[in-house]
């Protein structure tokens, strides 16, 4: 699991670097504000942001979801059963 979050890692960071790499190398820090307020240069950043936060938090989840057991299970009988208990 170490070795395929890794290697997603560094194809995000490989992605972002052939993204903005290139503008950054031609113009260097002036084409940061430029960057920022170029709507698809943000999208594809918050993408690839988003993306590295889920391979870096893959672990966690899966560990939530194969362990989970009593709190997993209950909440999935009460979406199921639509009865819900109060607190």
């Amino acid at each position: 699991m170490l070795a395929l979050q890794v290697t997603a890692i560094v194809f995000i960071l490989i992605s972002a670097a052939l993204m903005f790499g290139p503008q950054l190398a031609v113009y260097g820090p002036r084409a940061l504000p430029r960057l920022a307020q170029d709507e698809q240069a943000r999208f594809v950043g918050g993408c690839l942001t988003s993306v590295l936060v889920l391979a870096v938090m893959v672990p966690y989840f899966t560990e939530a979801f194969s362990s989970g057991g009593g709190a997993l299970t209950l909440v999935m009988a009460e979406l199921v059963s639509m009865q819900f208990s109060p607190v």
